[in-house]
């Protein structure tokens, strides 16, 4: 063993009650020491490992342990990056473990096969009445085998499944007769929906797992983004403007010219107007580095007002920006790498990348909205940040297809703004296809001028075609004609596709692309249309 994971080993093997290993940068070899350790402890009760790099491997050696130890009832392993191997593996020790009450894995890597898993092993466990997997990769084929095991299975009283990718098919699954103690009613009723569970359910509070307040809070904060309401409290609850230099580490360029390979070509991963932007490693995560150009007057401003904004920014939902470098050299930003790239490149199948699937589609169009409302209402009403160059280019994926979006170069700043207000401006900057035509006619922005972009991202997903007015048009004769479908990315199956939905989205594109700011939905309005 080296030294770190002997002194995990021995942490653990030592501890009582609740260890806590979170956000420590623990791989499948420190996650195998802390796994020796717990075969040989009798005393710990609670496990928590969520936000580390755990995978697959590391995941089997916990597993194996759970097949030994008799106390732990509680193991948290969200965050980190455990697939299938992993989700069955667990699932395996679950058929002989009698003691686990709660497994928390969401954000994870877990598709079908984990789901198969996972389900097999509550037909036989008797113990493990919480199991969290939202954000997960599981699709509707998972989601019906878990479905079925509830039949059988009488003591799992909290499930979430929100954020994966199903369809109102492996929802339904769900509504069968058969589980009467845990239900499913939709996606966006997850987390009231188990509330009622735990409730009602006849329950020993001995066992009971007990969610601490810390817990709580973190998963409210950063992992249910469907829960806006709840987010928006616990983000106003912080201070909404404060000095950057003060919340965003800087960092030297010698480091980030060591990262990048002195900024190297095959380290480039995008460029564009605004610079070039490189994949990196640095303090042991993998980033993405803005470079600006230090020649151009525009490129500071740019700068400036990105990093401003994104300091302000705690959002899912929202790119997070990590460090930044200001010299004579070049200005820097890095960001958390999103490793499916932007909604554009998707859509285009870059690479050979399999087309998005309409669930994907579907889940995309929420997180721009919810995104999007958060950029618009966290500081109302002393502020109302307008971002004015919304695309598909700017909205990225991260590694279980969430999008966020990005690229606050061009944010405006609207102080005591309402629906009502409106700036004006001479300097028409954007991609002219996503811009309102009060706008491009006059320069007016109001908190209705991002909605329209979002309308033009929505037709993108809903054809896979780039923007155009010609995609516009097209769209209002599908929609008057009843002929939407016509209209679907050829990539889809339109037979798998839910029509109803697909024209759902039709619609509500057109109403963002109203031709009066008036007649454009808010944010709030369009993210409680797209709820699942």
């Amino acid at each position: 063993m080296t030294w770190r994971q002997k002194t995990l080993y021995q942490k653990v093997k030592n501890a009582s009650g609740w260890v806590h290993l979170s956000q420590q940068d623990i791989g499948d070899a420190e996650a195998q020491a802390i796994a020796q350790a717990l075969t040989e402890n009798t005393t710990v009760t609670r496990l928590s490992m969520y936000k580390n790099q755990v995978s697959d491997a590391g995941a089997l050696s916990v597993a194996q342990a759970l097949e030994l130890n008799k106390t732990v009832k509680e193991l948290y392993l969200s965050e980190n990056q455990i697939g299938d191997a992993g989700a069955q593996a667990i699932a395996e020790a679950l058929k002989v473990n009698t003691t686990v009450t709660a497994l928390v894995l969401h954000r994870n890597q877990i598709g079908d096969a984990g789901a198969h898993a996972i389900a097999a092993a509550l037909k036989e466990n008797k113990t493990v009445s919480v199991l969290v997997l939202y954000h997960n990769q599981i699709s509707d084929a998972g989601a019906r085998a878990i479905a079925e095991a509830l039949k059988e299975n009488k003591t799992l009283t909290i499930l979430f499944l929100a954020n994966n990718f199903l369809t109102r098919t492996g929802i339904t699954a769900f509504k069968q007769p058969g589980s009467t103690i845990c239900q499913f009613k939709s996606l966006g009723d997850q987390l009231a929906h188990s509330v009622q569970i735990a409730a009602s359910a006849p329950t020993n509070a001995q066992s009971q797992p007990s969610f601490d307040l810390d817990f709580e809070i973190q998963q409210l904060r950063s992992d249910l983004a469907v829960r806006d309401s709840w987010i928006d409290v616990l983000q106003r609850s912080q201070p909404a403007f404060g000095s950057f230099a003060g919340s965003i580490p800087k960092v030297p360029l010698a480091e980030l010219v060591t990262a990048t390979n002195n900024f190297a070509d095959d380290l480039l991963i995008g460029q564009g107007g605004f610079g070039r932007v490189y994949r990196a490693s640095l303090s042991g995560q993998r980033v993405a580095v803005k470079r600006l150009s230090a020649e151009s007057v525009e490129s500071y401003a740019t700068f400036q007002l990105e990093l401003d904004s994104l300091s302000r920014f705690r959002h899912p939902n929202i790119i997070t920006i990590l460090f930044y470098t200001e010299s004579h050299d070049g200005y820097c930003l890095v960001y958390e790498l999103m490793p499916n790239g932007s909604v554009r490149d998707r859509l285009d199948c870059k690479n050979n990348t399999p087309p998005l699937t309409w669930t994907q589609r579907h889940r995309i169009a929420a997180d721009v909205s919810r995104g999007m409302k958060y950029v618009q209402t966290a500081f109302f009403p002393e502020h109302v940040l307008l971002h004015r160059d919304l695309k598909t280019d700017n909205v990225l994926l991260d590694a279980h297809f969430n999008a966020k979006v990005s690229d606050f170069g061009l944010v405006r700043d609207a102080p005591h703004f309402d629906e009502q207000n409106y700036l004006c401006t001479q300097n028409i900057q954007g991609t002219r296809v996503y811009m309102c035509p009060e706008f491009v006619a006059e320069g007016r922005m109001t908190t209705k001028t991002d909605v329209y972009a979002f309308g033009v991202i929505l037709l993108e997903l809903v054809s896979a075609e780039k923007p155009c007015p010609r995609l516009i048009s097209a769209a209002r004769k599908a929609v008057q004609y009843q002929t939407v479908i016509e209209l679907l990315d050829s990539a889809l199956d339109r037979n798998a596709v839910e029509h109803q939905s697909v024209s759902e989205l039709a619609v509500l594109a057109l109403e963002c692309l109203d031709d009066a700011a008036d007649g454009r939905p808010s944010f709030c309005d369009i993210l409680d249309r797209l709820r699942l």
